[in-house]
């Protein structure tokens, strides 16, 4: 089934191009990279994708349905969540706190309920509070809710994130760099934890990474951005052996 599609997306910031005619498909339950080096366009790519940039040209649409110009609450709502390259966590509330701030997407109540703490409130507050525990226990923050989340470690502060945008109820979930700032232990328990999740929650993944042991490890197919452009498009096996890739991306020798 096919998840999200874009079409010949471009953006355009004045007379430069971040990215040009950007082709894309996911399919339910895959993992899919985009790879290019620094400036290739990658994180413009997952804006015009979650509608903080609107794109100059093209489509993009989510389970057949055009959302090329909703705004980000209105995608994440219907079920298309993200992460970002820098951490996004609300540092001076707890664990638990940051989990249930994104609960609120989905919640009935309107601000009089909540206010008044009005019993129909109150019963959604019991099951937000329910659903986030659960969800910190999945994915390894149990003992940690009370904490700062500002106390975490790093690699700590990185599953909040994620847990954070599963609390939104995703079908796609979007990772920009996860694995950015991490050691190889906890480069190793990402890679892990991102298979887990697309299992445990059903998701389909598309994500950033410079990371090649992540990126090699874990996508079924991947896309490679250069200057914008589109330079190639495989599994892991052609793109480690694509020329131009090892050219523009790896910078090294093609028996490297």
């Amino acid at each position: 089934m096919e998840m999200l599609r874009a079409d010949n997306i471009t953006m355009q910031f004045g007379g430069l191009t971040a990215v040009k005619d950007f082709n894309l498909v996911l399919n339910k339950g895959e993992i899919v990279a985009l790879i290019g080096p620094n400036g290739a366009g990658k994180t413009t790519a997952f804006n015009m994708i979650t509608g903080v940039y609107k794109p100059t040209k093209g489509k993009i649409y989510f389970k057949g349905k055009d959302i090329t110009y909703l705004a980000p609450h209105r995608i994440t709502k219907l079920g298309i969540a993200r992460t970002f390259q820098n951490i996004r966590l609300f540092k001076d509330l707890s664990v638990l706190d940051n989990v249930l701030i994104a609960n609120h997407l989905h919640i009935k109540s309107n601000l009089f309920e909540a206010v008044t703490r009005f019993p129909r409130y109150r019963i959604e507050e019991k099951e937000m509070i329910k659903k986030s525990l659960n969800l910190l226990e999945m994915v390894g923050l149990t003992n940690v809710e009370n904490e700062k989340s500002s106390s975490l470690p790093y690699g700590m502060q990185r599953r909040l994130e994620i847990a954070r945008a599963l609390a939104t109820n995703p079908e796609v979930l979007l990772l920009d760099e996860p694995a950015a700032g991490m050691n190889p232990k906890e480069t190793e328990d990402l890679t892990k934890f991102i298979k887990q999740i697309r299992d445990d929650f059903d998701l389909t993944i598309f994500m950033i990474e410079h990371h090649m042991q992540v990126v090699m490890g874990i996508s079924k197919r991947i896309y490679v951005l250069d200057y914008g452009v589109t330079i190639a498009h495989g599994n892991p096996n052609e793109i480690q052996n694509n020329q131009r890739v090892i050219e523009a991306y790896l910078g090294v020798e093609n028996n490297a």
